[in-house]
């Protein structure tokens, strides 16, 4: 008997078959095919779903050692909408998650230097703000952009009261080797609030404690000295970093 005659009287017999002989009829010839078709499609599906629904960051900023208080979304839609970010293709992210302390060996610690090195290796971080010993770790170590390289006169002379110094001098007496680390014991660098006290002074950070809207989404432990924002010098996003200063320090 030819084999298409075959299988029209084994599909007439099943047609025809007990609702059991039916189910293992289809695991037999059929369900392995459907499970991988919709193993498949799910998996395509998913990938789609990210692709699309993904979105390009337009700002980064690390929250060294802080916490956000509850409901406080607002403050990135605020930010965003007062810099004229598309929310509908851009996020901005303010990473509460990155915990540091100077002279640690331990665990989280080190995880988070390994974050913040390979993300700014990156280009991918646009700014930090942080306080106290911590942060005056990351100003002396090269880390953030001389500020009139990008703010305009205009900006300059309006923040200047605000400024974080670092004395450029004391890197430049440093080892060739350890140019692009912290080269001096931060305990001993003069106060970033005193210019007048270095050689060589460079505003490399801004002082925002005074921002309401900072303080009303994050908390920031050891901040009697301050709060200061530091800006990546590799920067994707230039403007808008500048734009968030302007946020936190408009009125």
């Amino acid at each position: 008997m030819p084999v298409m005659d075959e299988f029209r009287e084994e599909r007439e017999s099943i047609k025809n078959g007990t609702l059991k002989q039916k189910w293992q009829y289809f695991k037999d010839y059929y369900l392995l095919t459907v499970v991988i078709v919709l193993v498949t499609t799910i998996i395509i599906g998913a990938f789609i779903y990210n692709y699309v629904s993904t979105k390009e960051n337009a700002f980064y900023a690390i929250m060294l050692n802080a916490s956000s208080y509850d409901e406080n979304e607002w403050f990135a839609n605020e930010y965003m909408l007062a810099a004229a970010i598309d929310t509908n293709k851009y996020q901005v992210i303010f990473d509460d998650a990155s915990y540091y302390k100077l002279n640690s060996n331990d665990e989280v610690s080190y995880t988070t230097m390994q974050k913040l090195q390979t993300y700014a290796g990156a280009g991918q971080l646009d700014a930090m703000l942080g306080t106290g010993e911590e942060f005056k770790y990351f100003a002396n170590g090269v880390v953030f952009m001389d500020l009139r390289n990008l703010l305009s006169e205009e900006q300059l002379a309006k923040y200047e009261t605000y400024f974080y110094y670092v004395d450029d001098a004391l890197l430049d007496k440093a080892d060739e080797n350890t140019k692009n680390q912290l080269a001096v014991d931060p305990t001993n660098i003069p106060d970033p609030r005193k210019p007048e006290d270095m050689e060589q002074p460079t505003p490399v950070a801004i002082y925002v404690e005074s921002s309401d809207k900072l303080n009303q989404s994050f908390y920031f432990p050891n901040a009697e000295d301050g709060i200061a924002i530091g800006i990546y010098s590799n920067t994707s996003h230039p403007e808008n970093a500048v734009n968030f200063i302007e946020y936190l320090l408009s009125e």
